[in-house]
């Protein structure tokens, strides 16, 4: 019996919902901004949870702009 190899990244199992939430917010909103793949999105959603876990007073100019850009990419509209 052949047994299938799972991929080396595991996804979230919200991920696809999340992803076309944000195809549609690209749709809308996001014309001038690069469209991310899937496993783009997550990867940066991923970082940009970790950052937005730090605490403000800790952070550093770096992890603010990175923010702002994560946000930007993804069309953060929260």
């Amino acid at each position: 019996m052949a047994t299938r190899k799972l991929a080396k990244t595991k996804t979230k199992p919200n991920t696809l919902l999340e992803y076309r939430k944000y195809e549609k917010r690209h749709a809308e909103l996001g014309q001038d901004r690069p469209k991310l793949t899937p496993e783009e999105f997550e990867q940066y959603d991923d970082e940009l949870l970790d950052l937005l876990a730090l605490d403000d007073d800790d952070m550093t100019d770096e992890e603010i702009v990175r923010i702002q850009e994560l946000e930007y990419l993804l069309i953060d509209t929260e």
